[in-house]
């Protein structure tokens, strides 16, 4: 996989406090910032896959050809 420079302009103190964090983890800030981007990548990408069936499926309609007015509240809680 190619990879790219990228820079970064970030508060001095953040910066200090992501080297301690990476040092006290055995890894790089390079690390956690690739990390953190998959993560957040992943996640918008799996909110948009779901809105997507949510769309899909509320095109198709129900899936039920029972109409709901039909049912009587009886049936759905059962009275003693």
């Amino acid at each position: 996989m190619a990879t790219r420079n990228i820079t970064f302009h970030l508060p001095d103190d953040l910066i200090r406090e992501a080297k301690v964090y990476a040092a006290q983890h055995d890894t790089s800030v390079n690390a956690l910032v690739k990390e953190l981007l998959e993560e957040k990548v992943s996640k918008a990408a799996r909110v948009r896959a779901a809105a997507l069936r949510i769309l899909e499926i509320a095109e198709k309609g129900p899936y039920s050809s029972v109409d709901p007015k039909s049912i009587r509240r009886e049936d759905i809680y059962e009275r003693r």
